[in-house]
């Protein structure tokens, strides 16, 4: 009984306290009262800490900033409140693009857009022209610049020189089609790289997939993305998205999928010259393919092999 009335004393003082006629009584607590409490109490700490690290933003701590909104997050995560939790990323975000951390912030933001995604929050439009306006600048070279908040910039004009000659590339276009549409679904996604504006059909339809939680779609598009980066004759671009593509793959333990990337990595790594590397991922790949058993693929694997060794 004492120990019950130490307890509720202190719930009283937090609350406010009784008013004269209660002050000599003792409210009873259930464990869902409890629970409401604790919730409260947990989403206000939350608040609390997205306050400090505001102020430590201010105060050009970005550091602590950071660590101060990943405890707000782990405090949203145990209340399982979604909507905060992107919120909180979204912040994170902004704090990183601030600090020039590019790739942390575009990382921010997506994981934001998953939280707005599931809950269909207002917000899934505002950040997804974040991040495709970071990724678009992050790739030219500008994104700092233009991300210095508020501070004027220009694009360049110009656009940039091609990484290899175009012989290279339409020599093997075809056989680099056949080797995607191994994969289940990929004919589908292809038919956005022959859109009038590829990249922004297949990046949306990349978001729609992470947003549900597709893993095998986000791999493919990454696939068909840096395909399309290879028709621009981006081949820096394109070895970023296979490799991100492998790395898919391979947590999935999407044996295809993983032949199918080191197929187009060492298609990249061919028009680059680099030739051993080339050859170390073909042969991985051809090998993943016999240990399956898929006759069509490696057909096809090897088809992709001549076409590229013919012209050496």
């Amino acid at each position: 009984m004492k120990e019950t009335l130490i307890i509720t004393s202190v719930f009283d003082m937090l609350s406010g306290g009784n008013s004269d006629k209660e002050s000599n009584e003792t409210k009873e607590y259930n464990m869902e009262d409890y629970q409401a409490m604790l919730k409260e109490y947990k989403d206000a700490e939350a608040e609390i800490l997205i306050n400090i690290a505001t102020i430590h933003f201010e105060n050009e701590n970005i550091p602590e900033s950071i660590k101060t909104l990943k405890k707000a997050i782990k405090i949203y995560a145990e209340l399982e409140n979604m909507g905060k939790q992107g919120l909180v990323y979204d912040l994170m975000g902004d704090v990183n693009r601030y600090n020039k951390n590019n790739s942390s912030a575009i990382g921010d933001y997506k994981k934001a857009y998953k939280f707005y995604f599931k809950i269909n929050s207002d917000y899934k439009d505002e950040i997804k022209e974040k991040i495709n306006n970071l990724e678009i600048l992050d790739s030219a070279g500008d994104a700092q610049a233009i991300y210095n908040y508020g501070v004027p910039s220009n694009i360049p004009a110009e656009t940039p020189k091609p990484d290899v000659p175009s012989s290279d590339y339409t020599k093997i276009s075809k056989k680099i089609e056949e080797v995607i549409g191994m994969l289940n679904g990929a004919d589908t996604y292809l038919v956005y790289a022959k859109s009038e504006d590829p990249m922004e059909q297949l990046e949306n339809a990349y978001e729609m997939s992470d947003g549900i939680g597709d893993d095998k779609a986000k791999s493919t598009l990454l696939l068909i993305i840096g395909y399309v980066s290879l028709e621009q004759f981006k081949t820096k671009d394109a070895l970023k998205y296979f490799n991100a593509s492998l790395e898919n793959f391979q947590e999935i333990d999407d044996k295809k999928g993983e032949a199918v990337s080191r197929l187009l990595i060492g298609t990249a790594d061919y028009i680059n010259g680099n030739m051993e590397k080339l050859s170390s991922n073909f042969r991985k790949s051809i090998q993943i393919l016999r240990d399956m058993k898929d006759i069509s693929g490696e057909t096809i694997a090897m088809e992709l092999m001549n076409s590229i060794y013919e012209e050496e």
